[in-house]
This record gives C-alpha cells, structure tokens and sequence, in this order.
C-alpha cells in the first residue's frame, strides 16, 4: 500500500491533537525538532522510517497504520474517545489511556504467540422495553447465573473474577481526570476496561462492575467513559450500568442471608458487612433499600452517621513483600500491570517468543527494571 506525506500529516494532526499536546509536548517527548514535526504535519517534509517508528511509540498506535495510506486505524475508538470526551479527560491522563490499550493490544499478542485460546464469557444479554434500572437487575442476575455464581456468593475479588470471565480488565492511575472507568470494544483486543486507580478501592471495585454493565448492555456503542457526576444525554446508560454493578455485586439474595431488616438498622452491622462485601456505605444503603430491607427515612439517618471502615484490603496486594516492594508493587499496579498479565509476559520471554527489550516494553519499564519487576510479581526470569 502507498505512503503519502499528505495522509501522513492528516494522521499525525490528528493524534497531537486527540492527545491534546503541543508540538513541544512532542519534541520534549520524542527528541524531534519542532521544526521536523511541524514540516511532516503541514505535508511539507518527509518523516524517515525512525521518525515514524518514535511517533508510533509516543502515540501507542500502530506503525503498520501510519504508514500505509489505506490501512485502517484499529484505535479509532480510542482516538475518538479522546476527541470526544477531551473535557472530561486531561492531557496528561490521555498518554496513560493509551498505554491502557497498549496492555490490552500486548495481552492479545502473548495469548496469541502462547497459543493460549483467549478466555471469553459468550454471555449474551438484549435489553428489552425501557425500564433501565429492570435492565440492570436482569442482566446481573442473569451474568450470575451463566457464569454458575450462586446468588448468595460473595466476590472478594472482582477485578481477577472479571479477567478469568474473558474481559481484559487493568487499573490505571488517572490523577487528573474526574472518571471512575471507561471500556472501549477493540478489534483485536476484544472488550476492554480501564479503572481509575487513583480511585478508593471499593469505589474501583463498583467501578468495575459498572464498566461490565455497560459492557453487556450497550452493544450499540463503541466506548464509554464514567463520570460519577455525570449528568449528560446518556444518564440513563449510567442508571443501568449502577443497576447491574450494584444487583451483581450485592444481590437481593445475599442481602437477606447476611442480615434482617432490623439488624441492618444497626450502624455496626452495616460497617462490618460493607467491609466484608468491599462497597462503600452509601452502595451498600442503596442496595438494602433496593432490596425492601430498608426504608427510605433510614437510609438517610445512616447516611448521616460518620461510619468508618478498617482498613480496606487491595486484593493484588497481598502476599509476603518487604516496605520498600510494597511500595514498588503498588506503583507498578497504577500503571497497569498485573499477575495474570506479568505472568505471561516473562512466560513468552523464556520460550524465546519475545526479545528482552520487547519484554520490557510490554511491562512499560526499562529494560534495567525488568528483573526487579519479576521478583516483585513472584515469576522467573532468565535472563539472556
């Protein structure tokens, strides 16, 4: 397929400005004169191949794309979120939304060359009529009951539950940005969710649910971005996704089997359960008076109470880490990285399927970090 300077510059303006930089931002980042940039966006210089290669490293897209004229751009629906929700979403988060995708693109890569058949959930859900928040509570308890949870069951991991169900779920740090989540329906990656890890853990756990809510029942939309103090066109998207993520995670069921509506009166109770299901107390409040073991007066006079949680488990935290890999994990979290994902990672790497510096940029680390990174995540490295 041809290449053209002209349909080159149409995609590179495109992505400076999905991105929201400047051709300074780029320079700083690439190494790039401004000069250059300015010359390949006007049409009027040509990039050399290890132009390109930079530009495609800084943008995470795909090289294949920006070389070839007519080849089609597989993170269109990333590059339009940007475009489109460039209020909601700062400059700075945006470079981290798409090494998001990057993770999501590379997990398929490894599966692919490890011939590991991609996990799926093949659950299919058609809302019908237009009772949204009836959508919400069907599909839950319909996803439950497909994936064979009993409904009384409590899920102490909803991030790794949600992985082994077929979805490619990662915890990104969004500090500047006011959402909780976002999932973007990618070609080669499938459905694909991101959660704000700046967020307090039993909100990204709520976050999670609600992403796979609208997952599920928005088939008709390529992306989604969640704004707890969203009050936009699609609030009635939003309703539904709160449906799901609070029946799926706290059913009416086991509701019931954990307390009596005069036991859920009692502040204590409702601390000690909101604890043991990992969801906030105003969740929690809701879900009880959703489920009629609550009325409406006292919910509100608990809302009220200053009630205190003990310290919140993080679930992919755990394990036997000295202060200073505690504190490392937990950086590396925020960027994304997981066991399941890490694993497999350094699992292509010793089967000589991906070099070491691909390895590295994989985990988005220097290569000269990648064997700390393998004792932090408990894998093996071999190194050479």
């Amino acid at each position: 397929m041809p290449f053209t300077t002209q349909k080159f510059s149409q995609k590179l303006s495109n992505l400076r400005q999905s991105f929201g930089n400047s051709f300074k931002d780029v320079s700083n980042a690439t190494g790039i004169p401004i000069q250059s940039l300015q010359g390949f966006e006007s049409g009027g210089k040509t990039p050399s191949g290890d132009d390109i290669l930079i530009l495609s490293d800084f943008f995470k897209c795909e090289f294949a794309w920006l070389i070839e004229d007519d080849e089609l751009n597989p993170d269109e629906n990333i590059i339009s979120m940007l475009r489109s929700e460039s209020r909601r979403l700062a400059t700075t988060d945006r470079h981290s939304i798409a090494e998001f995708l990057h993770l999501c693109k590379s997990q398929a890569l490894l599966e692919e060359l490890l011939e590991i058949k991609p996990k799926t959930s093949g659950f299919r859900f058609t809302p019908r009529g237009n009772f949204y928040i009836g959508h919400g509570q069907e599909c839950a308890r319909s996803f439950r009951e497909w994936h064979k949870l009993p409904t009384n069951a409590i899920i102490p991991d909803i991030f790794q539950w949600l992985r082994d169900a077929g979805f490619r779920l990662f915890r990104r740090a969004l500090p500047n940005s006011k959402i909780s989540g976002l999932f973007v329906r990618h070609p080669y990656a499938g459905y694909c969710i991101l959660i704000n890890f700046s967020e307090d853990i039993y909100r990204q756990r709520f976050s999670a649910a609600h992403e796979i809510g609208h997952a599920l029942m928005d088939a008709d939309i390529p992306f989604n971005v969640s704004d707890p103090l969203d009050d936009s066109s699609h609030k009635f998207r939003e309703i539904r996704a709160n449906s799901f993520a609070s029946c799926f995670l706290m059913p009416n069921e086991l509701l019931t089997k954990l307390g009596t509506s005069e036991q859920w009166r009692q502040p204590d109770k409702i601390e000690d359960v909101a604890h043991k299901l990992s969801v906030s107390v105003p969740a929690l409040l809701s879900a009880l008076k959703r489920s009629n073991l609550l009325d409406e007066q006292t919910r509100s006079s608990l809302r009220k109470l200053e009630l205190r949680l003990p310290q919140k488990n993080e679930p992919e935290l755990r394990g036997n880490l000295t202060n200073r890999q505690f504190e490392r994990k937990q950086a590396l979290l925020a960027t994304g990285l997981h066991a399941d994902y890490v694993s497999i990672a350094f699992e292509a790497h010793r089967r000589n399927l991906i070099s070491l510096a691909k390895l590295a940029d994989i985990l988005l680390v220097d290569i000269r970090d990648v064997v700390e990174l393998a004792d932090i995540f408990g894998t093996r490295f071999l190194n050479g």
